[in-house]
């Protein structure tokens, strides 16, 4: 490292502190998530939403809440929404806010599901002065060097993703077909989308999405937190047809309803049949339908959240500097995955 990177990496660390995180942050916590409640509001309208929400797209940024049939926004109210992420235990503190402008509308049995993208963004969990230093930075490391896999968001949709990560997001593998044609990946932009749905998100131009596509079902999988680092171990499944089940590290066993391999470790398995699926962007939203659900263990999942909400949770801890330690070693433990050694 030369002396120039090595006085702007310790300016960074003055300035920015503690609050000098990964963007994306894994962790471990309860399932489902009990920290954060999404409220929708606008003129006449007041909905907690935490439940019936899901990204349904990265560029462009777009959300879809899911809404029992006849109960969703009037075309008067579409034009005035925003989304409210806030502390669902203590103080109940305002965390960050998405305003929404409406896009279109897909119907269901019993839901309607109706899609977003974002027309302002604000985030509380840091003060504003750190905040824009780090929205600084993050723009300049963009400007040096683009890293979002051929995804080009608007400064906007950045922001407002860094807010609808505030909302921890399960890190699942999703499991397609059988033993003799199937494949295992990642994913983690996903959500419940009310009666009985559930909502995912997959890139286009990768192969796993045509393999869902035309299995028509999928069994998807959380994980125990100590398996996390498998997710990233798995992850060039996505530009594969198919997946070698005998050179996985683990063994699997054979899902409830569809029969479909899934982890012998998998801690609650979601089966759905895929109702509908719609190609937004750099993403294709998948809608399925639940069959079954089954919780196998009560461990913290593996889950992701933005850098900028952990270093806010941090504060509801005493020793938080302990606490700092011990979950950036968990994270980089996880993720060296990315690039094992050769």
């Amino acid at each position: 490292m030369s002396i120039d990177t090595r006085v702007r990496a310790g300016i960074k660390r003055i300035v920015l502190g503690k609050t000098l995180l990964p963007q994306e942050f894994t962790l471990g916590l309860p399932e489902p998530q009990t920290e954060i409640s999404v409220f929708l509001r606008g003129a006449g309208v007041n909905r907690d939403v935490t439940e019936h929400l899901s990204t349904a797209c990265a560029e462009p940024l777009t959300i879809c809440i899911g809404f029992d049939e006849g109960t969703s926004p009037n075309r008067g109210e579409l034009s005035d929404l925003t989304l409210v992420f806030s502390e669902r235990n203590g103080q109940g503190c305002v965390l960050g806010e998405i305003g929404l402008d409406y896009r279109q509308t897909l119907t269901g049995v019993r839901t309607e599901f109706v899609f977003f993208e974002p027309r302002s963004s604000k985030n509380f969990c840091l003060p504003n002065a750190q905040l824009g230093l780090h929205y600084i930075l993050h723009a300049y490391r963009q400007w040096r060097r683009d890293n979002t896999q051929g995804i080009t968001m608007s400064f906007l949709e950045r922001r407002a993703s860094m807010v609808t990560f505030i909302r921890p997001h399960p890190i699942m593998l999703v499991s397609v077909g059988n033993h003799e044609e199937g494949n295992l990946f990642p994913m983690n932009l996903c959500g419940y989308l009310g009666n009985g749905y559930f909502g995912f998100a997959l890139r286009t131009e990768r192969v796993a999405g045509t393999v869902v596509q035309r299995a028509g079902c999928v069994a998807l999988s959380s994980l125990p937190e100590q398996k996390g680092y498998l997710a990233y171990r798995l992850a060039n499944q996505h530009k594969k047809e198919s997946v070698d089940w005998n050179e996985l590290p683990f063994a699997t066993k054979i899902s409830k309803a569809l029969s479909i391999p899934i982890p012998e470790f998998a801690q609650r398995v979601k089966e759905l049949n895929i109702l509908n699926s719609i190609a937004v962007g750099s993403h294709r939203f998948f809608i399925g339908q639940i069959l079954e659900e089954e919780t196998y263990t009560n461990e913290l999942a593996f889950c992701s959240i933005h850098g900028f909400y952990q270093s806010w949770r941090l504060k509801n801890f005493e020793q938080r500097d302990r606490e700092l330690t011990r979950s950036l070693a968990a994270d980089t433990f996880h993720k060296r995955e990315r690039h094992p050694a050769k």
